[in-house]
């Protein structure tokens, strides 16, 4: 049940002339429900441009934090986070006055935060789930499941800190380099991992850009993955059928902030593209933007990580068996997932395996993209019992650690590079990544 709170000041309240003049704050109105209980955005207005801020405090113990300042306006929305189910908590609004370090305080005001939903606690328990990581670390996944999906946020002590569940089954989520979400949501519960509802989301709960297959130029439906490119753009990947639903393919799709379509590519847009001899579906299950604003991409039914130039669709190069990228035989991959470049700049990547080679591995690789020259960096093989034969993720964690989503166990687990288990996080389901995301919340 949604809950949502709102709380109306009328009355004007002044600071003293002489400080700046007086503040008057208007239209306060706090939300908070249980789609996402562990957040709230507090939204008010004053009666002239000016910063903002709010402290906020547990009424159950005490504790009091501040929110970082929202920036020369009138219309405020600030966002507070990491906060606990059912409780109460009182804040003030703050207002700089003078030139002094003074401040305007708004008289107290208090709210309730929601109950968070069973099938959200069902999915990830952090009774049975604790880690001792460096604060300030989190961690994000999603539960995929039917009938409504949720993204989840754990911090370095395993605690879920934040969470969002959405209306539709949730197919994938990524936190950007702007600290939103774009999510893939699926209305008609569809296999694997397609959907027809593109958002993207702040932390606070605010919907940045929709758009449902059908309209605009989201003409076809996507799958498995998404990115926000350097133009602030939505590349989407999506399903390309060619004559007359015989030939299955794959596309990228880029969309602008109306949903217009900027730009577009497909697996048989260029001459080697075309694979002889398979009829199955690509499957690319990751896309990325590389640094110099091309396109890495994982093409699982291939087992082949390409890069596609975002000016004319040429194919850059292609990695793994097969490609034209020379490599060390026995570090080709099988139907691997969340290929990306890591801290170190090196193209990584989680390698599934098979029923001929049933071992996931972690893999990476220095490419010499004018050679076509691939080095092998990481080569860890996960312990036989994380092996995954579909889905998965693997990261370069800030302390030469490896994060690994083994995703048909329901769990993800950080090793070291010999795949030492070094703690292990356990879901309900399986699901399709972890990822490490570092401190989302240091500017909210």
């Amino acid at each position: 049940m949604k809950q949502w709170l709102f709380i109306i000041c009328t009355i004007s309240l002044f600071a003293c002339k002489k400080n700046g003049g007086e503040v008057a704050i208007s239209k306060l109105v706090v939300l908070n429900d249980s789609a996402s209980a562990l957040s709230a955005r507090i939204k008010f207005t004053l009666n002239r441009l000016t910063d903002a801020s709010i402290s906020i405090t547990d009424q159950s113990t005490g504790e009091t934090k501040r929110t970082a300042i929202s920036k020369e306006k009138i219309n405020h929305n600030i966002t507070v986070t990491q906060l606990k189910e059912n409780t109460t908590y009182s804040f003030r609004v703050h207002v700089p006055v003078g030139g002094a370090g003074d401040e305007w305080s708004s008289v107290e005001q208090s709210f309730t935060t929601a109950r968070i939903p069973a099938f959200v606690k069902a999915f990830y328990d952090p009774a049975v789930n604790t880690l001792n990581e460096s604060e300030g670390s989190h961690f994000l996944f999603n539960n995929r499941g039917t009938p409504r999906g949720c993204i989840y946020m754990i911090d370095h002590k395993g605690r879920m800190v934040w969470y969002r569940t959405t209306k539709n089954p949730l197919k994938v989520v990524r936190l950007t380099n702007k600290n939103t979400l774009l999510c893939l949501e699926d209305e008609n519960n569809t296999p694997y991992g397609d959907g027809n509802v593109i958002m993207e989301l702040s932390l606070g709960g605010d919907t940045l850009f929709y758009v449902k297959q059908n309209t605009k130029d989201f003409t076809r439906s996507a799958h498995h993955d998404l990115c926000r490119n350097h133009r602030g753009n939505i590349v989407a990947v999506t399903n390309v059928i060619k004559s007359g639903g015989s030939i299955p393919g794959d596309g990228l799709l880029e969309l602008d902030r109306n949903g217009k379509k900027v730009w577009e590519w497909t697996t048989f847009d260029s001459p080697d593209a075309a694979e002889t001899g398979i009829h199955n579906q690509p499957w690319i299950n990751s896309v990325v933007q590389d640094s110099d604003n091309n396109y890495i991409v994982s093409l699982r039914s291939f087992s082949q990580v390409w890069k596609i130039r975002a000016s004319d669709g040429v194919i850059m190069w292609k990695l793994g068996k097969g490609g034209n990228v020379e490599m060390n035989a026995a570090d080709e991959f099988m139907f691997q997932h969340y290929a990306h470049r890591n801290p170190a700049g090196d193209l990584m990547l989680f390698d599934n395996g098979s029923a001929e080679r049933p071992l996931s591995r972690l893999m990476s690789f220095s490419i010499d993209e004018q050679q076509k020259k691939a080095t092998t960096k990481i080569k860890t093989v996960l312990p036989s019992s994380l092996y995954s034969n579909i889905m998965g993720s693997s990261m370069l964690l800030p302390d030469q650690n490896l994060l690994t989503a083994s995703s048909t166990n329901s769990k993800f687990v950080k090793t070291d590079a010999a795949g030492t288990v070094l703690w292990s996080i356990k879901v309900a389901e399986p699901f399709y990544r972890a990822e490490f995301v570092g401190n989302p919340f240091a500017n909210l």
